[in-house]
């Protein structure tokens, strides 16, 4: 049987990759403890399955006044009260018949107040063992969404980061993030072995630090496509085919 594709199995592989760690938010398997342990220490939370796609099941949760719990799913926004209601609550309505991670919820950098994030697509070709990162654009999310699987826009990273509102130098980000991706591709792809495309979603928070928010395994390309440069979607069709 091959090694598990779920997001906390490949959490747990870069966290082996001092390299790759410090990149990571932190994340557990979700109970009602680590539930508790990461809202206490960051005041906000995302709720992931271990499988999904599409953003699929993701749930943000943050800590609000008077023992309140703000719970963001999609762009519906509420409240429940008390701790004991509230991850009740969690396993109620979201939590069934999965298995979830708790992690540590990344304050995203935004552009005219929507959150951001960037998928870096990074391949190999079959012969070869070096990967490369063949594109990259940034997620912008929805009105109302922190999540950026259904985007507003699509543009280039170089865009977002020159219409952020940094609070600290940006300076070479592109070229760090490519490194990171490439090293990250390059790990997991010793576990992953017939794997030859990774699709990272790499997050900015306004510190202009990096984060690795997930792997894809097997990533779409659609994105790319939509974003309508053609010379970028054949190269990653290119690499595809090998």
């Amino acid at each position: 049987m091959g090694i598990s594709t779920g997001k906390w199995k490949k959490y747990q592989l870069m966290l082996k990759e001092a390299g790759i760690s410090r990149y990571l938010p932190e994340t557990f398997l979700l109970n009602e403890n680590s539930f508790w342990h990461v809202m206490d220490k960051y005041g906000a939370v995302m709720i992931k399955p271990t499988k999904g796609y599409m953003g699929k099941g993701i749930v943000q949760v943050t800590s609000a006044s008077d023992n309140h719990y703000e719970f963001h799913v999609m762009e519906k926004i509420y409240r429940v009260q008390g701790r004991k209601h509230t991850f009740e609550h969690l396993l109620k309505h979201y939590c069934t018949n999965k298995h979830y991670i708790v992690q540590q919820r990344i304050a995203l950098n935004t552009i005219k107040q929507s959150p951001y994030d960037i998928r870096v697509m990074v391949q190999r070709m079959k012969k070869s063992p070096d990967w490369t990162v063949t594109a990259k654009l940034a997620k912008v999310a929805a009105n109302g969404f922190v999540l950026t699987n259904y985007p507003k826009h699509l543009v280039t990273v170089e865009n977002a980061i020159k219409h952020s509102s940094f609070t600290a130098p940006s300076g070479h980000l592109p070229e760090k993030i490519d490194q990171i991706s490439v090293l990250t591709a390059a790990h997991l792809g010793n576990y992953y072995k017939n794997t030859r495309t990774f699709g990272l979603d790499i997050g900015l928070d306004e510190k202009a630090d990096i984060w690795i928010i997930e792997a894809n395994i097997a990533p779409s390309v659609s994105l790319f496509k939509a974003l309508k440069d053609e010379e970028v979607y054949k190269r990653i069709l290119k690499y595809r085919k090998g």
